[in-house]
């Protein structure tokens, strides 16, 4: 074999060499372990905690567990918690299942039970009323009132308040701010407590309007058709 034979055949064979080597890298899987625990929040609420383990030498990329959580890499022997709060709309058993998957082909899951011994439900209700009828350039009044009238606290709780075209903003009660949509901070609300803010305003055209009132919070609220409220008065030249 001549001396150029031998070096392209020495050439070829590390190249295959090489790309073995390549191919085992890129299809490395990781060996993942995974545990799922119920806890409860500071509100009360369940919790689940997804425990992933990486028990294996290679790192797994863009690990995901099923449904919302992500994470860039999990290093070798590395274990990482996904926390997730919920908030059940009733006492049947909830069956929860986390999965971990990562880029490598690596994959684990984990199942659980869960008996819920009680759940509070928030439900909002949202009147409104104003002054009619109204008088083009004289003061016009919305009232807004939100009703807690289910047997859990509503958190971080706003009345809304979306104005007509044609009105000029004059005034609102404390804690509000104002565009085209008033928003009014009413903090937490127990079971049976209602809060009511008043917004005014200047109509500059004459004729029938409409504004509809409404409620923002954070915690759930099952039945979403008592949660706005419209009202529509006549405004003189």
């Amino acid at each position: 074999m001549s001396h150029s034979i031998a070096k392209q055949a020495a050439l070829a064979l590390a190249l295959l060499t090489l790309t073995l080597v390549m191919a085992t890298s890129v299809h490395a899987q990781a060996t993942l372990t995974i545990g799922l625990a119920l806890g409860v929040d500071p509100n009360g609420e369940p919790t689940y905690t997804a425990s992933v383990t990486n028990t294996s030498t290679f790192d797994a990329p863009n690990l995901t567990v099923t449904l919302v959580c992500q994470i860039a890499n999990l290093n070798p022997n590395q274990s990482h918690d996904f926390v997730i709060a919920v908030h059940p709309t009733d006492t049947s058993p909830q069956d929860v299942t986390a999965v971990a998957h990562e880029d490598g082909g690596g994959t684990a899951s984990a199942f659980i039970t869960s008996t819920i011994t009680g759940v509070g439900l928030t439900e909002m209700q949202v009147t409104t009323t104003s002054t009619n009828p109204g008088k083009v350039g004289e003061p016009l009044v919305y009232t807004v009132t939100v009703i807690n009238i289910q047997d859990d606290d509503a958190r971080d709780v706003f009345a809304l308040l979306a104005l007509p075209k044609h009105y000029t903003f004059v005034s609102a009660t404390k804690g509000c701010t104002h565009g085209p949509l008033v928003a009014c901070k009413l903090g937490q609300m127990s079971p049976g407590t209602g809060k009511t803010v008043t917004i005014t305003v200047l109509p500059t055209v004459s004729g029938w309007t409409q504004a509809t009132a409404g409620v923002r919070l954070s915690t759930p609220d099952r039945d979403a058709t008592n949660n706005s409220a419209a009202t529509e008065i006549w405004v003189n030249p």
